[in-house]
């Protein structure tokens, strides 16, 4: 009978000992390193764009662009100005403003300089650093005797394809029950 008790209480003391070795070490320490990491960026998802090009007083072609931008999300939540909108401007001013890019020399285009030129551009208007990166995923030249020809095989000149990859999708919210 002595035997039985004596186990008992030596079961308890294991399992108080346990209970306390689990409660003191198994707490994350003070410092919380999640506090020290940034915020993640917040992509800005641009319209699919129709930029007309214009020659000799008509318009020769379009502009395809569709593209997304990598904005801080702590400077994001302080403006409220649509980002779309600056995005477009920028496009507008650079290929059909400033002519940056030479359709017939398309080859020859830098797609990274033209997107620092944007990046740049919107930031100089914000008069912060808020973009961090444009993500260009489809930029096209479609001419106007294409549409005009009606020709289903024809297709529009590639100007930049796939350099960045597609910004990552909204999670999907859970059904509640």
């Amino acid at each position: 009978m002595i035997k039985l008790i004596a186990t008992g209480v030596w079961v308890l003391i294991l399992t108080l000992g346990g209970v306390f070795a689990a409660a003191k070490f198994g707490q994350p320490p003070a410092e919380d390193h999640k506090a020290d990491a940034p915020p993640p960026p917040q992509y800005v998802q641009g319209d699919l764009l129709t930029l007309p090009v214009v020659n000799g007083g008509k318009v020769s072609g379009y502009f395809l662009v569709r593209s997304t931008l990598l904005v801080d999300s702590v400077m994001m939540k302080q403006i409220n100005v649509p980002m779309p909108a600056y995005m477009t401007d920028e496009f507008y001013g650079l290929l059909i403003g400033d002519k940056v890019l030479d359709v017939k020399d398309a080859g020859k285009f830098d797609v990274a300089a033209f997107k620092t030129k944007i990046k740049d551009g919107i930031n100089a208007r914000m008069e912060k650093p808020l973009v961090q990166d444009v993500l260009i995923q489809q930029m096209d030249f479609i001419s106007k005797e294409i549409i005009d020809s009606k020709d289903p095989t024809r297709k529009p000149q590639k100007i930049v394809i796939n350099t960045d990859p597609e910004p990552p999708k909204p999670a999907a919210a859970s059904p509640s029950h």
